[in-house]
């Protein structure tokens, strides 16, 4: 069993574009253990896998998927649907389908229930009502709060109603005081939270915060993937 999951962010983000069928299946085909990957909603209430809330100079909103389709980047793909990531990927992939807008939580839950992949999918976000919105369908479904500094303080309160799975952590803010945040970490993980980095890119941080977390997502797949043979050959 590897010692962390290892999450590709919106794909295989370094070598492929970002959100599209190929960075996902890229990601796996690279030994990533599942991908991050991110939901709006179009005009006419398609969910799609958008990081940004606009394409091409134009708001999402003010598009319809019909319209959406006709956007093709560089690798000739158009934006997927959550449905299509899903059942584009096999049923092993581990999924963290970060939710953009509040208004996006019940169809990216309700889909991903239909496509039977809540048992390996965590719901996450910045948006707590978005979080609430998943944690009021499904008593037990992974949810993570994506951690701001202002919701620092919150996190038990909010562990208290909603009941969170993970804590999800930007990787520079740590770094910007490696002692506290190694000590918020531990605290954390005492308390049973699971805890996921991101984005992790640099090598370097997977030893700098050893033992303090259970899954990283990154841009740069294969490098990461090498970096915990490295740690799990150590270990021997």
């Amino acid at each position: 069993m590897n010692e962390f999951v290892i999450l590709g962010h919106r794909g295989y983000r370094a070598k492929f574009v970002e959100n599209t069928i190929e960075a996902f299946k890229k990601a796996r085909e690279y030994g990533a253990d599942g991908i991050e990957y991110d939901s709006r909603l179009t005009k006419d209430g398609t969910l799609v896998v958008l990081h940004d809330d606009s394409i091409d100079n134009r708001k999402l909103k003010e598009l319809t998927y019909e319209e959406l389709k006709q956007i093709r980047f560089k690798n000739r793909q158009t934006i997927p649907t959550v449905e299509e990531v899903i059942s584009n990927l096999d049923d092993q992939a581990l999924l963290n389908l970060e939710i953009k807008e509040v208004e996006a939580a019940f169809p990216s839950y309700e889909i991903t229930k239909r496509m039977n992949a809540l048992e390996r999918t965590l719901f996450s976000s910045f948006k707590i009502e978005a979080l609430r919105k998943v944690r009021s369908l499904d008593k037990s479904a992974k949810i993570g709060l994506l951690i701001e500094y202002d919701t620092l303080n919150y996190v038990d309160e909010l562990n208290k109603e909603i009941n969170l799975y993970s804590l999800n952590l930007w990787i520079n803010a740590l770094k910007e005081n490696i002692e506290l945040s190694k000590e918020l970490l531990h605290k954390w993980k005492e308390k049973g939270f699971t805890i996921f980095l991101w984005t992790v890119n640099d090598p370097k941080d997977l030893h700098t915060f050893k033992g303090l977390y259970d899954g990283v997502i990154t841009d740069e797949v294969e490098k990461i993937v090498e970096a915990r043979g490295q740690i799990a050959k150590e270990k021997l």
